[in-house]
């Protein structure tokens, strides 16, 4: 073994440029929720890898946007405590999308940052090697990157030539963390989070924005134990937060079928992640504009 090796390493980008489904590849376990719907990330999710001498700590963050509600304005305040905490930077972009001024807004908020910036070409798999050779050009002007990097997180193309440039820029250090924490989110969190995913996935466009997911009861023993479940599992309770009644009536669906569907495919994912017997029970509450208020999203952790 040779020197210890760290480095903190953040992820940037657009809204649905798949930071989170890189985040996931890279860690090797589903850390963040994953959808097609915009700003599906709305904390920083860390995931840590320890390869050979090197421990990389992955800052994931919410897409960058501008933002509308307090809830957004708490969002970038994470991208914001991402890049001051980071040593280096992977700024993935959607690399079959168009360079505009969200791109460029980005790349000036980086240039400031003095960090060294990796540009990740993401979801090479849909374009041609001629279309990813004008999207090269089209980018290496704006900044002065450290490395350009055309991967598909999808499919965990070319992630090898990543690795090696990370470990070899990272640090000498002693790691951040122990050698076998793999991310600072706990089980309910992690929880909340994929039921946040399944209704995103399942949900019409004017719903996913308005979502919140609360673990309200979580219980593996015990006097309120379920009676009928095998030992060694857990029950879980959740509320999903809403700010329209009509929003309310899209998620229980005609005679319940939609809020069914939901917890179905919650249930089997967190049987996954928890590699036990779950029981899932969701609920859903109107809470009025719970985007612009403090109290609540302090509550939510956001």
């Amino acid at each position: 073994m040779g020197e210890k090796r760290c480095a903190m390493v953040a992820l940037v980008g657009m809204p649905n440029a798949g930071k989170s489904t890189l985040l996931n590849a890279l860690v090797g376990e589903k850390l963040a929720a994953v959808s097609q719907t915009p700003q599906t990330t709305r904390s920083r999710i860390l995931g840590i890898v320890n390869r050979g001498d090197a421990q990389l700590v992955f800052l994931d963050t919410p897409g960058i946007h501008e933002p509308q509600h307090a809830l957004n304005h708490r969002m970038m305040a994470q991208v914001d405590g991402a890049l001051h905490d980071a040593e280096l930077v992977l700024w993935v972009v959607d690399a079959d999308g168009f360079l505009g001024d969200g791109e460029k807004a980005i790349a000036k908020r980086l240039k400031t940052g003095r960090l060294p910036i990796y540009l990740l070409l993401n979801k090479i798999d849909l374009l041609s090697k001629g279309r990813l050779l004008e999207t090269v050009a089209h980018y290496k002007d704006l900044l002065e990157f450290r490395e350009i990097v055309p991967i598909s997180a999808k499919f965990s193309t070319n992630l090898d030539p990543l690795w090696a440039l990370l470990e070899r820029d990272a640090k000498v250090a002693e790691w951040a963390f122990d050698e076998d924490t793999f991310t600072d989110q706990n089980e309910r969190s992690m929880a909340a989070e994929f039921i946040r995913e399944k209704v995103l996935r399942k949900t019409r466009e004017e719903v996913p924005h308005v979502v919140a997911v609360e673990i309200e009861r979580w219980i593996e023993e015990g006097e309120n134990y379920p009676e009928d479940m095998k030992p060694g599992g857990v029950f879980i309770a959740g509320l999903i937060l809403v700010e329209k009644a009509n929003h309310r009536k899209i998620l229980l669906g005609k005679q319940g079928e939609m809020i069914s569907s939901i917890r179905q495919s919650a249930q089997r994912e967190l049987k996954k992640l928890l590699q036990r017997p779950v029981r899932l029970e969701l609920f859903v509450k109107v809470e009025e504009d719970w985007r612009n208020r403090p109290d609540q999203l302090d509550r939510l952790g956001l």
